[in-house]
């Protein structure tokens, strides 16, 4: 598994940089684009080994690295991804340009339907129990992985990579204050301070681009 995702993100990323080319863009020199490739090619390599050496990868890992690989191709390829940032960036421009944006609507809460129903059934496996507050108050870590990881609350910017990015990044906030045995009332307030600060960052920077 570990030889194939690699192979993949190689192929994936020259094919990237060889189309970037022939359109006319910029690319990184071929020295820097190799190393950048061992890189984090070295990186997965040791997620890998150290996932196989333990106890082997969780199938929740697996579900996560093929509905990311899914879900990157959807929004990146088909014409239903393109309309979606369209409609996040502007949904009057989008609705003038003829994009139906109640369909599109519908559609993507479908598609959020149907991942939190994976989500569920993959919580309850892992428990091996169900109850009726599973997942509450888990919107604050949705929407600040979502932001750390680059998602614009203004829209039309964002990636499925930056978002598992955030995921991590508030996954190992959550375990590293549960360490410290803090106080469950002080670790939302040091969350939904660094949702501000990522928010804050989010507008500076679009302030800046502008």
């Amino acid at each position: 598994m570990a030889l194939v995702v690699i192979s993949l993100y190689v192929l994936i990323d020259l094919r990237r940089r060889f189309a970037r080319q022939k359109a006319g863009f910029p690319v990184l020199p071929m020295g820097l684009q190799i190393a950048r490739l061992v890189l984090i090619c070295a990186v997965m390599g040791v997620f890998f080994g150290i996932m196989t050496t333990y106890l082997g990868i969780p199938y929740c890992i697996l579900v996560v690295l093929a509905l990311a690989a899914l879900l990157s191709f959807v929004a990146d390829k088909p014409v239903f991804g393109r309309r979606l940032y369209a409609i996040g960036g502007n949904a009057d421009a989008a609705r003038f340009s003829g994009i139906d944006i109640k369909r599109q609507t519908l559609y993507l809460f479908m598609l959020t339907g149907a991942l939190v129903a994976i989500a569920g059934v993959i919580y309850t496996a892992r428990l091996n129990a169900a109850t009726t507050s599973a997942g509450q108050n888990a919107e604050l870590d949705a929407i600040a992985a979502a932001v750390i990881g680059g998602t614009s609350l203004m829209g039309g910017e964002g990636t499925i990579l930056g978002a598992i990015v955030g995921g991590l990044v508030m996954t190992s906030l959550d375990n590293g204050m549960s360490l410290m045995n803090l106080d469950v009332t002080y670790q939302y307030v040091i969350k939904g301070l660094i949702l501000l600060v990522a928010v804050w960052v989010d507008i500076a920077t679009r302030k800046t681009k502008e």
